[in-house]
Formats: C-alpha cells, sequence, structure tokens
C-alpha cells in the first residue's frame, strides 16, 4: 500500500506533481488511489486482484452479458400414462405389481408418457429418437421415436407424447429398476443420459439438441460528490507516494474522498436498478425511470443492480446466530458448487460483519489457513499470482474450495442498519446485518472472472474515476492567475464515477442470513 504523510502547500507542490494532473494524464493511477481505502472491501479487493470487465461501455449506460448453463435439460411429465399412445391413465390409477408399474416393470416393455411442452423457463422438448434416458428412481428407458405432436384427449395440445422401452428392468429372476408412479406423476422430470443405436443407423435418425445461454443486462451508476475550498484551507496538502513517486491533493478533500468511496461501496452492495423498460436504445432516453433530471440534456436517471439484487434468490438460507456450525457452512457451499464452473478448486469471497466474522471464525477455525496457526491474513489468485490482502481478510479451507473471509464494514453501519437478532454475552444486541454472511464465487472461466467492475469508456476515455477542480476566487495552482470560473470566493473540487459491477453467474453465489 502507498504510504500517505501531511505537508505544506507551496513545499515541493506544484501543477506537474498534483494528483489532479496525473490521473488526466494516467487515468490507472485510479486503480492504487482507490486501493488505499480496504475498509471498503468489495471495491478494494476488485480493483486489487485486476477484476475488471473486458466489455466496452460506449454510447449507451447498460451492458449485458452471457452466462451458459448445463448442456443437458430435464423434460417434464405431465401425470399420465399409456400402452397405446392413444388412450391414458392418470398416473395416480396406474396399475401397480409390488410397487411398480405393471406395464413397465420388464425388459421390453413399451408405454407412452405425455411429456410438457411448456417453454417458459423450461425446454419443453428436449428428447430425441435412442436417447437413453433415467427418471428419478433409476428406472431406464430407451425413447424408440421422436416426440410426436399430442393428439389425444389428455394433457394439452402443445404437450408432446414419446413412447419409450424398458431397460434393464428385470435381472431374469425379480424385478430390479421398473417404473413407478412418482417416475410419470405431473412434474416428474426424466433426461437422457446418453444415446444408443442399433448397427447401421441412419444419420435421419440422430437427433441434435441446442442449449441457449441466459441473457443478464445491467447498468452504469453515475455518482458524483464535491467539496469546497476556501483560503483558509489551501496551505494543508497531503501526499501519497507509491513505487518511488509521490503526488499531492488537498487535505480538505479526504473526508469527500471518504464518504464517496464509502457511498460507491453501498452502491455496488445494495444498488437497485432504476430501469424498467430496457427497449428504449437512445441514451439517456429511459423513460420508464420515475427518477427526476438534472443538466441541460434532461436526461432520466439510470441505476443499476448492486451485488445483493444480482444475486438468484434460490441461493438463500439462514442459521441461528450463536449456533452456526461448519456443518451448516460446508452445506451452503455445496448446494452453491452445484451451479459452479467447476465442483472444486473455485475461490469464494465471504463478505460479512463483525457479527458474521465471529460466527464463522468459530464455526472454521480449524480449517483456517495460516502456518503454525498464525493470523497471516487472507490471499487471493489476483491477475499475476497470489494477492496478499491484510488483516481484514482469512483464508480457509472446505471442500476442494478456498474460503476468504473478507471482512465488510458496510454490514455493521448502524445507521443504515437497526434490526436485531438476540443479544451477545454482554446483553448488547446482535446487529442482523451484521451477520449476513455473502459467498461470492470469485472464480474464472477461461481467463473471465464471474465477478468484476465495469466502467464507462474505451480507447482512452476511462471514467472510473474523475477528479476535478473548478476555480473561483482561489486557483488551486495559480494564485496569480486572472481567469475563473465564476466569483465565489473558493474553488471547488469535484469527483466522479460512472461505473457498475457484473455478476456473471449469480447462481454460484449466496448469501446466508441470521434468523
Amino acid at each position: 500500500m502507498a504510504r500517505i504523510y501531511k505537508g505544506t502547500y507551496g513545499s515541493g507542490t506544484s501543477p506537474e506533481n498534483a494528483l489532479n494532473t496525473a490521473l488526466l494524464q494516467y487515468p490507472e493511477i485510479a486503480k492504487t488511489l482507490i486501493q488505499q481505502y480496504p475498509r471498503y472491501s468489495a471495491t478494494y479487493l476488485l480493483e486489487k486482484t485486476g477484476r475488471h470487465a473486458a466489455e466496452k461501455v460506449l454510447g449507451d449506460n447498460s451492458f449485458e452479458w452471457k452466462v451458459m448453463g448445463r448442456y443437458n435439460a430435464p423434460s417434464f411429465m405431465t401425470g399420465h400414462f399409456s400402452t397405446n399412445g392413444t388412450t391414458f391413465t392418470a398416473s395416480g390409477s396406474v396399475g401397480e405389481t409390488a410397487g411398480f408399474i405393471t406395464a413397465a416393470d420388464a425388459n421390453g416393455d413399451v408405454f407412452y408418457l405425455i411429456v410438457d411442452g411448456t417453454t417458459t423457463d423450461r425446454t419443453g422438448d428436449f428428447l430425441n429418437k435412442f436417447d437413453m434416458v433415467r427418471f428419478q428412481s433409476g428406472a431406464t428407458a430407451l425413447v424408440l421415436e421422436d416426440p410426436a405432436a399430442n393428439t389425444s384427449a389428455s394433457g394439452a395440445a402443445t404437450d408432446f407424447i414419446v413412447k419409450f422401452e424398458m431397460v434393464g428392468a428385470h435381472d431374469g429372476t425379480s424385478v430390479v429398476a421398473g417404473l413407478k408412479r412418482s417416475d410419470v406423476a405431473d412434474e416428474a422430470i426424466v433426461a437422457s443420459i446418453g444415446s444408443a443405436f442399433p448397427n447401421g443407423s441412419n444419420g435421419a435418425d440422430v437427433g441434435e439438441n441446442y442449449v441457449y445461454p441466459d441473457t443478464y443486462t445491467n447498468f452504469l451508476t453515475t455518482m458524483r460528490k464535491k467539496c469546497s475550498v476556501t483560503g483558509k484551507d489551501l496551505t494543508d496538502v497531503t501526499w501519497i507516494e507509491n513505487n518511488g513517486h509521490r503526488l499531492w491533493y488537498f487535505t480538505k478533500e479526504q473526508m469527500m474522498m471518504d464518504e464517496f468511496m464509502y457511498q460507491q461501496e453501498l452502491q455496488r452492495w445494495y444498488g437497485r436498478r432504476s430501469v424498467t423498460d430496457t427497449s428504449v436504445a437512445r441514451p439517456g432516453a429511459y423513460s420508464s425511470s420515475s427518477l427526476g433530471t438534472s443538466g441541460t440534456q434532461a436526461s432520466s436517471i439510470v441505476t443499476g443492480d448492486g451485488l445483493l439484487a444480482q444475486i438468484d434468490s434460490s441461493n438463500q438460507a439462514s442459521y441461528t446466530l450463536g449456533a452456526l456450525t461448519e456443518d451448516i457452512i460446508t452445506e451452503f457451499l455445496a448446494k452453491l458448487s452445484l451451479n459452479a464452473t467447476n465442483a472444486e478448486g473455485n475461490e469464494y469471497v465471504v463478505f460479512t460483519g463483525t457479527e458474521g466474522r465471529l460466527a464463522f471464525h468459530k464455526a472454521m477455525k480449524d480449517l483456517l489457513i495460516a502456518p503454525s496457526g498464525s493470523f497471516t491474513g487472507g490471499s487471493m489468485n489476483g491477475v499475476s499470482g497470489d494477492v496478499s490482502l491484510g488483516a481484514n481478510f482469512v483464508s480457509y479451507e472446505a471442500l476442494g474450495n478456498k474460503l476468504t473471509m473478507a471482512y465488510c464494514p458496510v454490514f455493521d453501519d448502524q445507521n443504515i442498519h437497526s434490526a436485531a437478532s438476540g443479544t451477545n454475552a454482554f446483553g448488547d444486541n446482535r446487529l442482523k446485518e451484521s451477520a449476513k454472511m455473502v459467498f461470492l464465487d470469485f472464480g474464472k472461466t477461461s481467463g473471465v472472472s464471474n465477478i468484476e467492475l465495469i466502467t464507462k469508456g474505451a480507447e482512452g476515455t476511462n471514467r472510473s474515476f474523475i477528479k476535478k477542480y473548478v476555480a473561483g476566487m482561489i486557483n488551486p495552482y495559480d494564485q496569480k492567475s486572472m481567469m475563473s470560473a465564476n466569483a465565489d470566493d473558493k474553488f471547488e473540487c469535484h469527483v466522479m464515477s460512472e461505473s457498475g459491477i457484473i455478476v456473471r453467474n449469480p447462481l454460484s453465489c449466496g448469501i446466508l442470513s441470521a434468523s
């Protein structure tokens, strides 16, 4: 981390070595500047490990990315069974022998099922001729013909009739894997586990399937803050030194910078999109935004989703404060791993407040990664090897995955959160938000990080962090200058950022909250 110390204006200060001048010439300096705020853990971690999106955003405020899920897809039953493909019986009324469907408990038994043709949030027809399929009980069958349109009196006209033949249902002595009523009940699933073709098969009998990726869209948020510097504040400056180079800025700016960085961190956690009509293509013309306008262009305010809004709601669970165990954490991690790119070798960062850190460490202390049990701080895989993250980060190992615990002060902010969840040993209320644990998959696929920052700009333009002065009767660089932007007895310092955050695969992330 860079070294910061105080100084006096005029003692070594010049426009050439001013931080603002350097930011104009070398925008990448903003990354080093942002890293001076490790307590704002999400922004700090993404900047320090070099997780920046390759997508460029120029004329518009929106950006999108695609996530490819599993290449296979299930087919859903409608609860109908038939032996002739014409007359169907409800699954609950199908004849049984010893717990198996009588007409589908032997090798070679042929039967028909109706598959749901609904395409909303599911794949309607994913079976092909000669697919080998597996039912939920473990029974297997072969698809004898391509799915046909449903012309029976059962089900819907958009459904499909599929002809099956039982495989491996009987071992010659008894039924070992026959079809059960639960296998063909409404909403039961069946999926292909491969295919089996006869010798000399025709190419026309070979099926093909396509699974398309999900498309996610988010929006950039423009944040701004300013402070006024009067004559009495002009003499105090702060120096920042890194890699043998030092730059200065006015000390009065520090509180504004602290507040700006903190609000940016809050936005990246709790932000919500203001745009509901994404079909409008012209920049600044999101007419459905109910927010106000500012400036001569009078364009509607556009805000994007933060981390919490992007994480899929299905990956949320709760625990009781004081009763968190290693089993609960590892089971939740296993749930997230089901949707990760790899089952093992993933890198998760668990962001939490003070209550969460205490509960997590009590549960996971035996899995701590540290030589001789010492707390040396965590590390993460950056753009060029592991990056040491300092004392606010502790790494653990579980289920073949690396977990890095990151302290997130925004969860401890009592100015934002007030709900309590029990009391501690001293009788003080436990802040519920402080116990929230957000598991973020920081892994990479083909060199692309699952979570990245994205900013407006390309080809030398970078709006991730802009800082400029507006001179009044006081000029920050030249007190003898006859030019000013206004007649106020001060100058203003403005900072601005137009950026967003991407969670490429939200299904591999999750939230574990205190009940």
